[in-house]
């Protein structure tokens, strides 16, 4: 459920600007059993981004759509509130594991279906997974205050057809960009 209703913009506060939202690219800790550095986020999507809040992920393009995790446990597309669309972007060094908010505390990453398209499923977490590995940062063009999301070279689109994919584009650009909506403090 969500705390409060979704607000006509992006993020209920003001749109970020690229730079005070990309994520800074950060090495991994060279000590062992030392988490990797957070990224270096400022600007209003810094909670977020740093993992601090629960957020409602919106395809940007597709009016009060959400997306969720649905009964077989795929992450798609849906029109309706639910339980299941609410997540923390959890920084693991410069990319992010995408953390139900749900008592389930499932982790998304890219599900590989033979000859179908790609597809993010709910999943046990696991940071060492390069597949929950997400790479989230404002699109080379456009708006500043939506976000392109990938896993390795598969970006997450919106298909007709098909529902939420993950694709590769090779050089093409990403046809999907994505709003985050707050929705709290991540407990």
């Amino acid at each position: 459920m969500r705390d409060r209703p979704l607000p006509p913009g992006p993020i209920a506060e003001s749109p970020p600007s690229p730079s005070a939202t990309a994520a800074a690219p950060s090495a991994p800790s060279s000590q062992p059993g030392l988490a990797a550095p957070q990224p270096s986020v400022t600007g209003p999507d810094a909670p977020i981004l740093l993992g601090t809040r629960r957020v409602v992920i919106r395809p940007a393009e597709a009016g009060e759509s959400i997306l969720a995790v649905d009964g077989s446990g795929r992450l798609n597309v849906t029109d309706g509130d639910t339980g299941k669309g609410l997540f923390v972007l959890v920084p693991t060094g410069a990319r992010h594991m995408i953390r139900s908010a749900t008592g389930d505390r499932a982790c998304l990453g890219l599900k590989n279906n033979g000859s179908a398209p790609l597809t993010i499923a709910a999943t046990a977490c696991d940071p060492g997974r390069d597949g929950q590995l997400f790479t989230i940062k404002p699109p080379e063009s456009g708006d500043p205050a939506t976000f392109t999301i990938s896993v390795g070279d598969a970006f997450l689109l919106v298909s007709g057809t098909n529902g939420l994919i993950a694709e590769e584009l090779g050089d093409a650009t990403p046809l999907t960009t994505f709003v985050f909506v707050d929705n709290g403090p991540a407990s």
